[in-house]
Formats: C-alpha cells, structure tokens, sequence
C-alpha cells in the first residue's frame, strides 16, 4: 500500500488522522522529520490539506468541529474547545445503501424548518413512528409529512396552516422512507 491508501485505511477505522508518532510506523520510518516531509509532499499534491494545526483528507467527506455555539446568549470563545474531525456521512448516515437525498418543492413543511430548495436526506427501511416525517407515497405521489395516527389511521400532516391533512386509504399508503436530516446551503 502506498502513503494515500494507509492514510485513508487508517482514517476509515480509526475516524481520525493518525499523530506523526503512529505515521512513523504506518509509514515503517524512524524518524519524524521523514514523517513531516512525507505529509507535505502529500499537502502540495492535495491529497492531504491543513485546517489550522491539523491535516485532513482532502476528499474524506470530514470536517473539523471545533466546539459550541451558542444560539442564545454568547459565552466566551474558549469554551467548551473540542478539536476533531467529523465525517458527515458517518454523523448523518447509518446505512449508505438505503439513504438518498431530494430536492424540496412547495411549502407545506416550512413550520418545520423545511423550505423550498432544502435537500432532504431519508433513509428507506427504516420503521416509521408516530410523529416522524417521512416520504409517504399517496395516489401515486410523494409528499413529506408528519406521520400520525386519528382514530387508529393514518394521517398526514403538513407543518403549514395553509395545508390540509391528508387522509389515505391505509392500504394505499406506502411510507418510502424517515426523514434524517434537512440541509440547506446559505450562500
């Protein structure tokens, strides 16, 4: 195995980049100068980049969280520093196979937090409960909705006032898959 595909093996099953000290073995060197002239060969070629003091795959799919943020009153900045990366298909998805994304049309989610333009990510195979959002398939269409029960039936709610609740025949309704997450791009 050459340099990239130990990294990668080892960022795979490890969830993070190794230290110099661990790439002095990964690597079969003694010394951690070698390791460092090693790492910015791979920095210039791009396959390694650095985020401040830490290096990461280029193409891993991972981000660095640094800590919290306060969405109600600020808190001094050095508060609770975590340095690590994050990898967001490992944070928002459990069974790759099984996961896909659409594209947000309309507006009958927007009281939850979910607007036209927004990517969905859902996950199929997954058991439905009471008050998840899911891609429901009615009529021969897809719609998002709240997934809820009247009168031991099922019921589909919108998060919109402006929308009517949907009430399938239950042997119609095919529940494709659970809402895992909304992302939304600002710029």
């Amino acid at each position: 195995m050459n340099e990239e595909e130990i990294l990668i093996s080892f960022f795979t099953e490890n969830k993070r980049m190794p230290t110099y000290e661990e790439m002095k073995g990964l690597f079969g060197v003694a010394s951690k100068n070698t390791v460092a002239f090693r790492v910015n060969k791979l920095l210039e070629n791009g396959f390694l980049i650095k985020k401040g003091s830490k290096i990461a795959l280029a193409q891993s799919g991972s981000v660095v969280r640094l800590g919290t943020v306060q969405a109600g009153f600020p808190t001094t900045a050095d508060e609770d520093v975590v340095s690590e990366l994050l990898s967001l298909d490992d944070f928002l998805i459990e069974r790759k196979s099984s996961t896909y994304m659409l594209e947000v049309v309309g507006e009958s989610m927007k009281d939850a937090g979910i607007i036209e333009g927004d990517l969905v990510l859902v996950e199929r195979g997954k058991t439905p409960r009471r008050g998840d959002i899911v891609l429901a398939l009615v009529d021969n269409e897809y719609t998002l909705k709240y997934l809820e029960t009247e009168k031991g039936k099922p019921v589909l709610v919108p998060a919109n006032k402006l929308f009517k609740k949907i009430y399938p025949n239950p042997n119609k309704l095919k529940i494709e898959a659970v809402l895992k997450a909304v992302i939304r791009k600002y710029r």
